[in-house]
């Protein structure tokens, strides 16, 4: 056929260009690349939507930060309460954080404690896809690596939980490095692995046990390797591995000895719980909380060696105490983590469930996959040599604990991660070979659906989805109908909601919020129940505050301010409608839901006051509309002169506001604001931090001025 210059010809690369291609596409640096892309974007996704902040948390990431930010101003460690706590976290975070306060602004140190943990969740995905191969097979690698990768459990922990990360992952590393050395024979892999698995431990120090199946795996695996020098060869290894391990931790364990004159490896946090789960007040029916109150009598040094002989006592008199909970502790290890969170328990606890359902649903299906496939690997003939010791080790161990004090998801970590390791195994071979049921196979298939017993015996799955969509739709029927002004319409879908789930205290909330606004304050009271969470707290407040009781509505919001875990004042701006007012006293507890972008309230004699950090705003609902002719009137301070820049509609008016005392700054309402019914006002102005410029201060919040008062007249 001659060419046609006008005809378009179909040009097909080279048949070996193709293939090449082909290949290309399949090399596993490849696909563990796309996979590190994939758990990145993911990651940050979940950071997006995250309003956890340990700087408004009473749990243990603010009691971290807390002390974290203290020892990176001041340099001084100061141990927990009532507790020593493992010291890792603590020397991370001040790390992190001074850098950031070279910014000037912790929540940068914040951000790159994300960063940083982010990275290294990320590092876990190479490194697990490596373990899995060299333990199992490439495939298994695979699998392995797309669980570290999109497993939600993975996705939140460097962002929700900043006090579990580190451990997590110097955990898996750990492993790594055991199995390299097995691989090579060369010690820095030992070496390696004792420094990490001491890393692990001193941010939990459940990590100190690690080191028990550590040693029998190194051992077994020495002996088995060595020729005639074996007994030399199983000592050499032990040694490179015990030896910087001890090291890593021993200046720690030292300063706890100096300090309490007891032995005191890692922490006191283990015992304590243990002695709290067992004790009389708990045995009796009396509560935690009584026993508690026994320890904080005690001076901090003496409560190890009470904890010790007290379960020495329980131990040699009532041994059965310790049996009590065993069985319920034990089946609650194996629910659907994420249904538990989403459908089950009353609160989100501020986490963005909603925003993470099909991920989360997902990950639960990818959870009962791994645990109903690990058995046919964990009691199938080994061919990953001496290391299921070390899994079987840490899965018993970590079993034990919760059995013996309580569960909670960050504590079942290292069984989820063995889980998901011979999982992933036996998920590599589906297709790949035929099932053979000798009693290997009998064994496996006996043990997982013992375990598809305890899993869905827990819980009656399918009916609490049902349920819990239901309420879910319900709840987004209400939302579609406040954005289109139907109040009936919104209060039937709350009412609907209710109904699927009458003990979800998170819609009680956002219901009640929304009776307040309708100014039904009764019904409101009604609404919310009893249910203690912290946004709960904040309605019940407001509830107070409409109603004039201010005295019980100060206790509620400062309480929730101070520990809800998340920005409250952000959350009360978007949520509540405050009653109108010509000036706002700001700092008394009273001025959640005019205002956000300011530090907690403070008091100096009788003048109460907030501090704004850098940028903030203050919203004045009003009774009448605007005449045209009012001034707004702001009462300062600054410790130095400083330019503040405010905000009023579309003007903005720099000031600069003078040290030296209380000063009341009057600035014009713009005369296009006659007839409005709100004025908000945006303040704007540089921060500070009060330990670098003030003598003998050791606050590090980045500050700007302080405001009393803002009025219209």
């Amino acid at each position: 056929m001659e060419y046609s210059p006008t005809q378009p010809i179909a040009i097909e690369p080279p048949r070996w260009r193709r293939i090449k291609l082909a290949q290309a596409v399949r090399q596993p640096s490849v696909i563990i690349g796309v996979l590190i892309v994939i758990g990145l974007a993911l990651r940050l996704w979940f950071i997006a939507v995250n309003q956890i902040d340990p700087r408004f948390s009473a749990a243990d990431d603010g009691d971290y930060y807390v002390r974290a930010l203290r020892f990176a101003v001041t340099g001084e460690y100061v141990d927990n309460s009532w507790l020593v706590r493992p010291p890792g976290h603590i020397f991370f975070f001040a790390a992190m954080l001074r850098i950031g306060l070279w910014f000037g602004d912790p929540a940068i140190g914040i951000a790159l404690i994300r960063a940083v943990q982010v990275i290294l969740s990320l590092a876990l995905i190479p490194l697990g896809y490596d373990l899995a191969r060299r333990l199992f097979d490439q495939r298994t690698g695979f699998i392995f690596a797309a669980i570290l990768a999109g497993w939600m459990p993975m996705i939140e922990l460097p962002a929700l939980i900043l006090s579990e990360p580190l451990f997590f992952d110097m955990l898996v590393i750990h492993a790594w490095l055991l199995v390299r050395w097995r691989d090579d024979r060369r010690l820095r892999w030992l070496i390696g692995a004792g420094v990490t698995l001491a890393f692990a431990a001193l941010a939990r120090s459940p990590g100190l046990y690690g080191a028990a199946f550590a040693v029998l795996f190194i051992a077994i695996s020495a002996w088995r390797a060595a020729g005639q020098r074996r007994r030399q060869q199983v000592v050499l290894a032990l040694l490179a591995f015990l030896l910087p391990f001890a090291l890593t931790i021993a200046p720690w364990t030292i300063r706890n000895y100096i300090l309490y004159r007891d032995i005191i490896l890692i922490d006191t946090l283990g015992p304590v719980n243990l002695w709290i789960a067992m004790s009389d007040a708990v045995h009796e029916g009396r509560g935690e909380g009584e026993a508690k109150a026994v320890l904080a009598r005690l001076p901090q040094e003496e409560r190890q060696r009470f904890v010790s002989a007290e379960l020495r006592r329980i131990i040699q008199t009532e041994p059965w105490r310790f049996t009590r909970y065993l069985w319920p502790h034990f089946h609650h290890i194996w629910k659907a983590q994420f249904i538990e969170d989403f459908f089950v328990k009353a609160s989100f606890f501020t986490r963005p469930l909603r925003e993470i359902w099909l991920p989360g649903l997902i990950g639960d299906m990818i959870w009962m996959a791994t645990v109903l496939a690990a058995p046919f690997t964990f009691l199938g003939r080994p061919r990953e040599g001496a290391f299921r010791l070390v899994a079987l080790g840490w899965i018993g161990y970590t079993c034990l604990m919760v059995m013996l004090i309580h569960v909670e998801p960050r504590y079942l970590l290292p069984v989820w991660l063995w889980f998901a390791l011979y999982g992933s195994a036996t998920l590599a071979r589906i297709g790949q070979q035929p099932l053979r049921w000798d009693r290997f196979a009998l064994a496996g298939l006996a043990a997982s659906l013992f375990l598809a017993a305890l899993i869905f015996s827990y819980r009656d799955y399918p009916q609490i989805i049902r349920a819990g969509f239901a309420r879910e739709q319900a709840w987004a029927t209400a939302q579609q109908a406040i954005a289109r002004g139907d109040t009936a319409a919104t209060e039937q879908a709350y009412r609907a909601m209710l109904a699927a789930d009458p003990d979800f205290a998170d819609g009680r909330a956002e219901f009640a919020s929304w009776l307040l606004v309708q100014g039904r304050y009764d019904e409101a009271g009604q609404v919310i129940g009893d249910y203690p969470t912290h946004r709960n707290n904040l309605v019940r407040g407001a509830i107070a505050r409409a109603q004039g009781d201010a005295a019980t509505a100060a206790t509620l919001l400062r309480d929730t301010e101070e520990k809800a875990g998340e920005d409250v004042q952000r959350l009360a701006f978007a949520w509540l409608t405050p009653a109108p007012t010509r000036t706002l006293t700001l700092g008394n507890d009273l001025d959640l839901g005019y205002l956000y972008g300011f530090a907690f309230g403070e008091r100096a004699g009788e003048t109460t006051y907030r501090w704004l950090q850098g940028e903030g705003s203050i919203r004045l609902p009003l009774s009448e509309p605007l005449a045209g002719n009012e001034v707004l009137a702001l009462r300062l301070a600054a410790p130095a002169p400083t330019p503040l820049t405010v905000t009023i509609g579309d003007q903005r008016i720099p000031i600069t506001v003078a040290p030296g005392g209380w000063r009341v700054y009057y600035l014009p309402l713009p005369a296009q604001m006659q007839g409005m019914r709100e004025v908000t006002v945006s303040l704007s102005a540089p921060t500070f931090l009060p330990y670098q410029s003030l003598p003998d201060n050791t606050d590090a919040r980045p500050l700007s001025v302080m405001v009393q008062q803002i009025s219209i007249r």
